[in-house]
């Protein structure tokens, strides 16, 4: 009877502040912000740059922004999933929210027997999971959509005019990553006015032969493949789905460092070497209006993309962050098609405190339009990506902000 008379009080509340607004009043009956608790839970390391230190952020961002109170947990296995989420209701958590598919199900069960809190769920790009209750909210995310952008700024920062892909599974997410990369190319190409002997060219063709690794490929395969692409000649290279793998970007590195060396040694041997001009004789006119050439050497490649460097573009973390530890140095990532949990958890946290699942769909993709999706920042590289390319991808994200680009 206590439990019915605090809903009843809930329910009058929610009823009487219906019409508040504001960052500080939560008209869902919180007559303080700090009165809404969001509880997140998360599953496995949580290293930086990963989807659980994304949310962790993200969470901490919603506290600052919006003033309300939160709590984390890092759950141990699947088995103590529901142990977990009944703590999260027993200190009174409004707003319980999973990171990963092991919380589908017991957060829709507990969904159903707790009608007066939310419930968030925050999946991986192409997992799909069908809300069935109000007060649960499934997201995910149209990543397609920035890697449409990557592969236009791609095209754009490659000097040697091959760009390329590499994946794990074939399957649906990735085949739309690749199919969207692709298309980015193309576009570039096409602004360009390139003729088929000048375009950019991307190693994206039907069927995805030599694409994808499979499921969960062992590291000396990624290694392997981007020596093969790098030996190509690309000189951008998009790691799609399941082949994240910091093994990948060693061999970018090496082969920037070997590529610095190379240079290197020829600028010191070009020193050493005196042009010969003995028997060569020009009238005092020629003087005039010729140069002697120095002997030819190999030079720098007046690359667009960070001084002959080639770059990687990573997917669903920041690479730059994520990788960083494990190269010892600042990884070769150009950009990261990436979500943006902070904007997805602050909607969350928004919605909620106004008791909105319920008039929204309750299904809701991330995307450019609610300021979900993006690429990650190009740190140390954005110096070298030309204010051209800069500016036209930034057109390009705005077409999608505004519904006008489907892919």
């Amino acid at each position: 009877m206590k439990l019915l008379g605090q809903a009843i009080v809930l329910l009058v509340s929610a009823l009487v502040l219906a019409g508040c607004a504001g960052t500080n009043v939560a008209p869902a009956g919180y007559i303080n912000a700090a009165d809404f608790r969001t509880c997140l839970l998360t599953m496995g390391k949580g290293e930086a740059g990963s989807i659980n230190a994304s949310a962790i952020s993200a969470l901490n961002d919603g506290k600052k922004r919006l003033g309300v109170a939160e709590h984390r947990r890092t759950v141990e296995s699947p088995a103590k999933i529901d142990k977990a989420i009944a703590h999260d209701i027993s200190i009174n958590c409004s707003l319980i929210i999973g990171v990963g598919e092991a919380f589908v199900e017991p957060l829709m069960e507990q969904a159903k027997y707790h009608r007066a809190r939310h419930f968030a769920l925050l999946l991986p790009p192409g997992t799909t999971a069908q809300a069935t209750r109000e007060n649960l909210a499934v997201i995910t995310y149209d990543l397609s959509q920035p890697a449409y952008v990557a592969g236009f700024i791609a095209a754009g920062t490659s000097a040697s005019g091959q760009v390329a892909v590499i994946a794990g599974e074939k399957n649906p997410t990735n085949q739309t990553l690749l199919t969207a990369f692709a298309k980015g190319v193309a576009r570039y190409n096409t602004e360009q006015n390139t003729k088929n002997s000048s375009a950019v060219k991307a190693n994206v063709k039907p069927g995805g032969k030599g694409l994808y690794l499979g499921k969960k490929p062992p590291v000396s395969q990624i290694k392997s493949r981007v020596e093969g692409l790098v030996k190509q000649g690309a000189d951008v290279i998009f790691f799609a789905e399941g082949v994240q793998s910091p093994a990948g970007l060693a061999v970018i590195a090496k082969a920037n460092q070997d590529r610095e060396k190379a240079f290197e040694a020829t600028e010191e041997g070009t020193k050493n070497v005196e042009p010969d001009s003995g028997d060569l004789k020009l009238s005092p006119s020629e003087s005039n209006e010729k140069t002697i050439a120095s002997p030819t050497v190999t030079e720098r490649p007046q690359e667009n993309d960070a001084v002959g460097s080639i770059t990687a573009i990573w997917y669903l973390t920041d690479g730059h962050e994520t990788q960083a530890n494990s190269l010892g140095q600042n990884p070769p990532v150009l950009t990261s098609v990436v979500p943006d949990l902070s904007q997805a958890m602050i909607s969350l946290i928004e919605q909620a405190r106004k008791d909105r699942f319920a008039s929204n769909s309750t299904q809701i993709l991330g995307t450019y339009k609610n300021g979900w999706v993006r690429l990650a920042p190009f740190y140390e590289y954005d110096s070298t990506v030309p204010n051209e390319v800069k500016k036209k991808s930034q057109i390009i994200e705005e077409e999608f902000r505004q519904g006008t680009l489907k892919i």
